[in-house]
């Protein structure tokens, strides 16, 4: 299970330094939207040229203008580029061409999608390469194991690789580490807390447990 630094922050020098002290912890380093609303494609260069040992996500959230907007991603050094999972097959299709152009991948974002699993099935044979689980778009009011069985059942039944996005600290991950997840992606519990490096050291060792 990979572990993806979703750097949410409308700073960019926050959140070089951030990454700057997590590198070496996590497996991929995403531009958040946020991030990428203030500082533009910049904040993909910056991350690119210091982190080259590491993926880089451009969590631009595609709906529409897939093909020129995947363009500057792709061309700015990111490895991945974000759609809505609920934007038209043409601009998912779009976006996927740019990326195999650039030999980069697609992941799309579950939000606003009513059949995660169906859609997810569409989404697969329009090439994109993984699905983010947001959280936010499931059913609340449940218990913590329900909410946990409730993940496990929509993962088993996708065909896409998944990386689990919501709310994710040491605690959670330590129950989420056992479920066919491909990654998860944590934004506050790294970035939002005084010692990034000891919680993104902390989530590194959960999920390296034997």
């Amino acid at each position: 299970m990979k572990l993806q630094l979703a750097l949410d922050m409308p700073d960019l020098a926050t959140g070089l330094e951030v990454a700057g002290k997590t590198a070496m912890y996590v497996d991929v380093i995403e531009a958040g939207t946020p991030l990428l609303i203030r500082e533009g494609i910049r904040a993909i260069r910056e991350l690119r040229r210091r982190f080259r040992g590491r993926p880089i996500v451009a969590d631009i959230k595609v709906i529409d203008a897939g093909e020129p907007i995947a363009e500057l991603a792709f061309a700015a050094g990111a490895n991945i580029v974000t759609v809505l999972g609920c934007a038209s097959d043409d601009v998912i299709q779009r976006v996927v061409h740019t990326a195999r152009r650039y030999e980069g991948m697609v992941m799309a974002d579950s939000l606003s999608i009513a059949d995660i699993v169906g859609r997810a099935a569409e989404l697969f044979d329009l090439g994109v390469h993984s699905l983010c689980l947001n959280r936010r778009g499931l059913k609340s009011g449940r218990s913590h194991e329900e909410r946990v069985q409730q993940i496990e059942e929509l993962v088993t039944r996708i065909e896409l690789p998944v990386y689990l996005a919501g709310g994710i600290d040491p605690t959670e991950l330590a129950h989420l580490r056992p479920l066919p997840l491909a990654g998860v992606i944590v934004g506050q519990a790294i970035a939002g807390v005084a010692q990034p490096q000891d919680a993104a050291r902390k989530m590194r060792e959960i999920l390296d447990q034997v």
